[in-house]
């Protein structure tokens, strides 16, 4: 993910910044909610002695309560959801199409960088007694909030957003003020004019209906299907319960465990990042979702060993690891950067309402197997009716066995992921098109075509992706 020094400018440098600083917020507030729940200070704040085994712990309702809080602050769009819906699309807008998917990556590499910091900050405070412990962590999320809050006003807006709402001359000066001092005025002025022509046939007035038309309802599907994959295949037991899950088998320290994912993480995104504009969006999709369901499926089947095989615990931590690196490579970043490309622009804001409304149902939300697997988890908890949350309401209610109607999967969790897993791989090979290398107007050109044409131009795209990475590899040797 290079960039020419040409190409950049303060000012360019500056908003991406402020957009990756407000992503390492996101990332950062996520793990410190999932590292501190597994901290002693914070059982004893908020859970209850059990006499029999001498150890504190928390009721699952608790639990469930306590990470479905954050699904409440994202469907009501404050500030994670905004900035969720925002920061992906802008950075896409403001990066030349080639390097536009290491910019999209640089989104979800943000992320995983304030995880890795906070579970640093963690790892240090969880050895303390009191509830300064979880508080610090806690506190430290709003330090972001607050620079952002005042610092986000001397970023200009996209000159596309503002071209398709005719503003033209705000656009004008708000491309100028993304060039370097140095760029001719003739240079500013006819990049301007072809990026004017380009998006004036998109310029009519969009409805929802159209998001459905035979022209958009392809990219309709893929957007929000991806969205749902993305989260159906265990993200949420990984980001939210990774460290609890890990604590529990009682073999490993979990908080070295969570650093030692984040960092690997952080690789695979940076792997991802210098790939995705070479090799393409597709097959970094293939790859993620192939390993992704045998580390899941591996560890469902480490899972039925007894609970007193050490190796095979081990072994379940160290195929959390993969899985996580393997999403990261992947399906992580790549799905903002799919939705970010692929609707068309005039519907670009209601599609990604609709898809990051799927993402946080699907994280947050019902669970597809719920009222097949877990209706018996539920049968106390009459009294909360609509609480039959997905991967985050339901996951404590897994790892409970010691209580009344609960069931304890432990590594088994992995055959119900790794199996959403397997269907991720069939809709990315038949579904997702390449959009590498091009335009966001040249792919509304693409898909201004009916829908049997565009499954055709997937085909055809998956007999040319072989020679591709083949050319790949013969460049860097």
């Amino acid at each position: 993910m290079a960039f020419s020094r040409q190409t950049l400018s303060p000012m360019l440098i500056l908003s991406t910044s402020l957009l990756v600083i407000s992503a390492f917020n996101y990332g950062f507030s996520d793990q410190a909610f999932a590292s501190c729940q597994a901290m002693d200070a914070f059982d004893r704040q908020f859970g209850f002695y059990n006499e029999k085994t001498g150890v504190w712990k928390r009721h699952p309702l608790f639990t469930s309560l306590y990470n479905s809080l954050k699904a409440g602050g994202q469907i009501i769009d404050v500030y994670l959801g905004m900035q969720m819906a925002v920061i992906p699309t802008t950075l896409t807008e403001l990066a030349p199409a080639k390097v536009r998917g290491g910019m999209g990556v640089l989104y979800w590499l943000s992320i995983k960088v304030g995880g890795l910091v906070v579970t640093s900050i963690t790892r240090g405070t969880s050895s303390m007694y009191s509830n300064a412990a979880w508080r610090i962590p806690f506190g430290l999320i709003l330090v972001v909030p607050f620079m952002i809050s005042w610092s986000i006003w001397f970023v200009p807006e996209s000159p596309r957003w503002l071209l398709l709402r005719g503003r033209h001359s705000e656009a004008l000066v708000s491309l100028t003020r993304l060039k370097p001092k140095n760029t001719p005025e003739e240079s500013i002025q006819e990049e301007f004019e072809i990026l004017s022509q380009k998006v004036a046939h998109q310029l009519e007035k969009k409805r929802f209906r159209d998001l459905f038309t035979p022209q958009n309802r392809q990219r309709t599907f893929v957007v929000v299907a991806a969205n749902f994959f993305q989260q159906a295949t265990g993200q949420a037991f990984a980001s939210q319960y990774g460290t609890l899950f890990v604590k529990q088998l009682k073999s490993i320290n979990a908080f070295s465990v969570t650093l030692g994912t984040n960092a690997v993480d952080i690789g695979a995104i940076a792997i991802s990042g210098s790939l995705i504009d070479r090799v393409g969006r597709r097959a970094m999709f293939h790859v993620s979702s192939t390993m992704q369901t045998a580390a899941l499926m591996t560890m469902g089947a480490l899972g039925t060993a007894g609970s007193s095989n050490v190796s095979a615990k081990q072994g379940i931590v160290a195929m959390l690891v993969i899985y996580s690196f393997s999403w990261s490579l992947g399906w992580a970043p790549l799905v903002y950067v799919l939705g970010a490309e692929l609707p068309s622009s005039p519907l670009r804001e209601m599609t990604l309402q609709i898809a990051y409304f799927v993402k946080l149902i699907t994280e947050y939300g019902f669970h597809p197997f719920h009222s097949l697997l877990f209706r018996h988890t539920m049968k106390n908890s009459t009294d909360i009716g609509f609480f039959r949350f997905a991967v985050t309401f339901s996951y404590p209610y897994m790892e409970t066995a010691d209580t009344p109607g609960h069931v304890y999967l432990g590594g088994k969790l992995g055959f119900i992921y790794g199996s959403l897993s397997a269907v991720a791989i069939l809709f990315g090979f038949f579904f997702i098109p390449e959009t590498s290398r091009l335009e966001l107007e040249d792919i509304d050109r693409k898909f201004d075509t009916p829908t049997v044409d565009l499954l055709k131009s997937v085909e055809d795209q998956t007999d040319v992706e072989q020679p591709r990475v083949a050319e790949v590899h013969e460049q860097k040797n």
